[in-house]
């Protein structure tokens, strides 16, 4: 199994999924320290930063659409300990961005003849 990751902070995924023998794809962090990690512990992987232009990469056929798709995008925008602003917030519209990748992903895979993506998304209730 192949994934690709977003908002992918310091990759806590990919530890659990390392004894599984599933491999990175690529990883999209716009944070410098946990980029900092990822090229150290993952140099040979791609870090794709800013997800907001993965899901055309994809379509395009420049970046990998794979077997799972995984990440936890900002939960501000729909935390109760934030301010609650929903889509309205710009952390909320990175939700609906990942939604786009999940179906340019999925829509690669099929025009491949591929099975569709499993998709592993965590946030909180309030987004719900």
């Amino acid at each position: 199994m192949r994934y690709g990751s977003v908002c992918s902070g310091i990759e806590a995924a990919s530890i659990a999924w390392e004894p599984l023998g599933w491999q990175p794809a690529w990883f999209a962090e716009i944070e410098a320290f946990p980029s900092a990690v990822l090229a150290n512990h993952w140099p040979d992987v791609t870090n794709l930063g800013d997800m907001t232009g993965i899901a055309a990469a994809v379509r395009a056929g420049d970046v990998e659409a794979p077997d799972v798709l995984v990440g936890g995008t900002p939960c501000q925008a729909f935390s109760i300990a934030g301010l609650r602003n929903g889509l309205a917030d710009k952390r909320g519209q990175l939700t609906l961005a990942y939604v786009e990748l999940a179906n340019a992903i999925d829509d690669k895979r099929r025009e491949r003849g591929e099975e569709e993506a499993i998709i592993v998304w965590e946030n909180v209730p309030g987004v719900l």
